[in-house]
């Protein structure tokens, strides 16, 4: 992009609006920005030409050539076709944006906006723009290395490929990263944006995804299947929607074949999401129980310890009360019919809470045999999970160490 000697950033403002012109020129924090204005579609591209701006803020409805027409010509050429641009409209429908995109637009911005608003979105644009061309020489690179491993590997095989690797990912980075890969044989750009555990996250395949194509995705009917526009098509699932930029148009057997095959490894990502939040589920609740059964073995044996102690306690108070009754009687100066009479009747009733108390030790071999079965479950609860860790590293190094299905 070209930026003025005292580096400030180029915006071209193209619009047939010059109250516009003199609004944005009095936002004091477009200061740093070196503004140009063009009032017209021929004038601005000829001017984009020249300039090479960082970027542009384009009206949607001018006389002659609208904003749409200006920005498919603005990315025919090879200088422009890669500057950021910024719709301004009165008009903000989904329809709207879906007519920008398609132009080649990167968002749209309703007319009135705040100074504030416009300015955030500019500096969106600005940074996507420097992530773009990062993330575009990366892909060039990969792109490269995808191109070769085509060769001798048929698309129906690089399909079932990614279906059989797909069983074995142990992760939501892993599963996305395949997909790419998948999409890279297929010389398809993608967006990718999937729901899981309630979060939703946003993945790239080339540069960065631009505020009207998140737009574009999230209101999108996601009880549509598929929704082409131009050489995009986007592909929804409950979990899932893929962004494909570049449909070959230009071969349509390929088109077809393409068309087949998305709906398969979409469905397929879809699955994968849903495994991973019922994995993670499991393994969450599976730890808590673990955690309950080790807090209900600590309570028992605490409690198993108490009844021990308590009746040991009771036995040394109820034998020390028996001797100081019998002590107390012979002083008493009873009969001796009277006095053989309590004593028997005391030494029945300390009898019989000795044997009731005797009965603890049944209460503890009880207590016993449940902390052995818990401390035995608990052993087999961690087993099931380190075993399912296990599988699941194994499965990802078979994978890794497979060739691949070659069927053409």
């Amino acid at each position: 992009m070209g930026q003025s000697t005292n580096n400030q950033i180029e915006l071209l403002v193209i619009d047939d609006d010059h109250l516009l012109h003199n609004i944005i020129s009095k936002i004091p924090s477009l200061d740093e920005f070196n503004i140009r204005y063009a009032d017209n579609g021929e004038k601005g591209i000829e001017m984009a030409d020249q300039l090479l701006p960082d970027i542009i803020l384009l009206d949607v409805e001018m006389p002659i050539l609208n904003g749409y027409e200006t920005c498919i010509r603005l990315r025919e050429n090879e200088k422009t076709k890669q500057v950021p641009i910024l719709f301004l409209s009165a008009h903000s429908s989904l329809k709207d944006r879906m007519k920008g995109y398609e132009a080649g637009g990167d968002d749209y911005l309703a007319k009135p906006f705040e100074n504030d608003l416009l300015l955030a979105r500019i500096n969106i644009l600005l940074k996507y723009q420097q992530q773009s061309r990062i993330l575009r020489e990366l892909y060039q690179n990969a792109q490269l290395t995808a191109t070769t491993a085509l060769t001798g590997l048929g698309e129906l095989g690089t399909a079932m490929q990614f279906l059989e690797k797909s069983i074995s990912y142990a992760n939501i980075d892993e599963l996305v990263s395949g997909l790419f890969q998948t999409m890279s044989l297929f010389q398809l750009d993608c967006y990718l944006m999937l729901i899981s555990n309630n979060q939703v996250s946003w993945y790239s395949q080339i540069g960065a995804v631009s505020p009207i194509e998140k737009d574009l995705i999230e209101m999108s009917d996601k009880q549509i299947r598929f929704l082409d526009f131009g050489e995009k098509t986007l592909v929804n699932y409950p979990v899932i929607s893929l962004l494909v930029k570049n449909m070959p148009l230009d071969d349509m057997d390929k088109y077809g074949r393409v068309k087949d095959i998305l709906p398969v490894l979409v469905a397929a990502a879809n699955v994968k999401i849903g495994t991973f939040d019922i994995q993670q589920s499991l393994i969450s609740q599976n730890g808590e129980m673990l955690e309950t059964f080790k807090n209900i073995r600590r309570y028992l044996f605490h409690m198993g310890t108490a009844i021990v102690n308590g009746r040991d306690e009771s036995k040394t108070l109820t034998n020390e009360l028996i001797q100081s009754l019998h002590a107390d009687l012979l002083r008493m100066g009873l009969e001796q019919d009277q006095e053989d009479y309590l004593i028997d009747q005391i030494d029945s009733v300390s009898q019989n809470i000795l044997e009731k108390m005797n009965s603890g030790a049944e209460i503890r071999d009880v207590l016993d045999y449940i902390l052995s079965n818990l401390k035995n479950l608990i052993g087999k609860q961690e087993s099931i999970i380190n075993d399912f860790a296990d599988n699941l590293k194994e499965q990802s190094q078979d994978v890794e160490e497979d060739v691949g299905i070659e069927l053409f």
